[in-house]
């Protein structure tokens, strides 16, 4: 009792101490992924900065090389028609996007506040006056907000334009082409949009069919004006925002390029050299399927499920260890009672076969009538202990498989007919009245004859032990639909609610069995139902409380009918 005891507690206590184990690990896994979800978006944030800065570098390099390509050296001096003629001949053949630039326009600012522009013509070598030069508006805008000994950026993003920086815009007198005049080196938007851009996004980002994030490009002063747009699904909302990514470009770079880092937030400040502040346009990615933050939360969430599977994985399988553990006790238990119960079932017959033999050796028994009456004896104990024997082979073979049954059309009456003989010694000794009702016309079921046998004298032998004092049993056979149900009724104590649900198992016996010393081992109603499954059937039980009985049937297919 006591080892039970510090079992059962041994038990709790490692129950306990692994869902305490799990509990841990859970808060562990939890904080694990956190982390990894940091460093997941730390990750993306740097791939996605770094690919934008060097579309970005890539751009402005492109810039940057019409600007000093056309950017005379200062021993030249002044560049004439002829000299910027030549350099355009020149871009025309070595440039890698010979239509970038359009033109070059000579401006200056007039005495009334307005622009005075002359554009480049090659074939003539000459300036020529534009008369209507409204899309240098900004140039004038230029002009009036310009601060002398303040340095401003040569790019011209609404034209969009380059200013070559030689014609400085307050030249000193003598030099130039007079105080406020300037060169502009006008680009071709539809090349940029439609070549440059492109290509750039196809570089950094893939193709339309694997590209991850939309590529737009737009006015820095004005998110409204969409130089270049990968993806036209974008919502303006998310351009106005900045989308996942906004980064700064059109601005021109120095000779060697700047060393790119990784997005804020990343160990350092996202540091992209610019030769401005800002660039006149913006590049802004926005992620096509969800923001980058529902990527992140997605990746949190697939792995929270992963790992809260895992632990419910171990958690599962901890608690079919602790059921198994608690089956695996109970059986040994029900064997320990099996062993006790087989063993005092073993001892009574094999007590009276040596005592009648032993009297019969002796010759204490010498009287005709007294021998044929130890001889009974003898026969009575030795078919018990071959059906014990024979019910616990049964069993072993159906819980193994290795029984095997030959199914034929069987008659239910001769079955029950060899049971009820079978039984005759329990029935005799039990003083039992057997009342019987089979219908004459009972058809035939498909079963095997010797195992249908042993299954109903099984029911017939617990209705002579359980049936009370002097037993009545009432056996009925009837053809129910496409079965024939076979009931076994007493009128004994009953079976308690509790024990309904227990009783085909192996080795089970009720309380009030075990306490009433009534001999059996807890073999039969298993080998009942398993033989009634193995016949594609069923065993039913009604039992209608303490006193009132209870009453087994058993439900065997009808055979076909034979094909002519």
């Amino acid at each position: 009792m006591v080892r039970r005891f510090l079992s059962r507690h041994a038990l709790l206590l490692v129950t306990l101490m692994l869902a305490v184990l799990l509990v841990v690990l859970g808060t562990l896994q939890h904080k694990w992924i956190a982390e990894v979800s940091m460093v997941q978006r730390h990750r993306m944030q740097f791939t996605l900065f770094s690919a934008g800065a060097g579309f970005a570098e890539d751009f402005d390099r492109e810039m940057t090389r019409a600007w000093t390509h056309f950017l005379p050296d200062r021993r030249e001096g002044d560049v004439g028609p002829e000299s910027l003629v030549e350099r355009m001949d020149r871009w025309r053949v070595e440039a890698p996007h010979p239509r970038l630039v359009r033109d070059i326009v000579r401006v200056r600012l007039n005495p009334e506040g307005g622009l005075d522009a002359e554009v480049l013509r090659p074939g003539a070598r000459a300036f020529v006056p534009v008369s209507h030069p409204g899309d240098l508006e900004p140039v004038r805008r230029r002009f009036l907000a310009h601060t002398p000994g303040r340095r401003h950026s040569p790019v011209l993003g609404e034209i969009p334009a380059l200013m070559i920086p030689s014609f400085s815009m307050h030249s000193p007198p003598g030099r130039g082409h007079g105080p406020g005049e300037i060169l502009i080196l006008r680009l071709d938007e539809s090349v940029i949009a439609g070549e440059i851009l492109p290509a750039l996004s196809r570089r950094y980002f893939g193709d339309d069919q694997e590209r991850e994030y939309s590529v737009t490009v737009v006015a820095a002063e004005d998110p409204g004006r969409v130089i270049f747009q990968s993806d036209p699904g974008v919502s303006p909302a998310a351009l106005r925002s900045g989308g996942d990514a906004s980064l700064p470009m059109f601005s021109l770079q120095p000779a060697e390029p700047p060393r790119r880092h990784g997005p804020p937030g990343f160990g350092r400040p996202l540091a992209i050299h610019r030769q401005a502040a800002d660039g006149a346009w913006r590049l802004v990615l926005v992620r096509r399927h969800g923001t980058l933050e529902h990527a992140i939360t997605h990746f949190r969430y697939k792995n929270l499920a992963i790992s809260g599977g895992i632990l419910l994985l171990l958690a599962a399988a901890m608690g079919m260890v602790m059921v198994s553990t608690q089956r695996v006790r109970k059986l040994a238990r029900q064997q320990m009672e099996l062993v006790a119960g087989v063993t005092h079932e073993l001892n009574t017959p094999i007590t009276a076969i040596r005592s009648a033999g032993q009297n019969l050796a002796d010759g204490v028994v010498a009287d005709p009538a007294q021998v044929k009456r130890y001889g009974k004896v003898i026969e009575t104990e030795g078919q018990r202990l071959s059906r014990m024997v024979g019910q616990m082979l049964e069993l072993a073979g159906l819980q193994t498989g290795q029984a095997t049954y030959t199914l034929r059309p069987t008659e239910v009456g001769a079955a029950l007919d060899g049971a009820l003989a079978d039984c005759r010694w329990l029935l005799d000794e039990r003083q039992a009245r057997v009342e019987t009702d089979v219908d004459p016309a009972l058809p035939a079921v498909l079963g095997d004859a010797g195992a249908l046998r042993r299954a109903l004298r099984n029911l017939v032998e617990n209705a002579a032990k359980y049936g009370g004092r002097t037993p009545w049993i009432g056996v009925r056979a009837r053809a129910a639909g496409p079965e024939v149900a076979v009931t076994v009724e007493d009128h004994g104590p009953g079976i308690r609610r509790e024990d309904l649900p227990h009783l085909f198992e192996p080795f089970y016996r009720g309380r009030e069995v075990k306490t009433g010393g009534i001999p059996g081992s807890g073999l039969g109603l298993s080998v009942v139902r398993r033989i009634a499954e193995a016949h594609r059937g069923r065993v039913s039980v009604e039992a209608g409380g303490a006193g009132q009985g209870a009453a087994f049937t058993l439900h065997l297919p009808i055979a076909p009918e034979p094909t002519a």
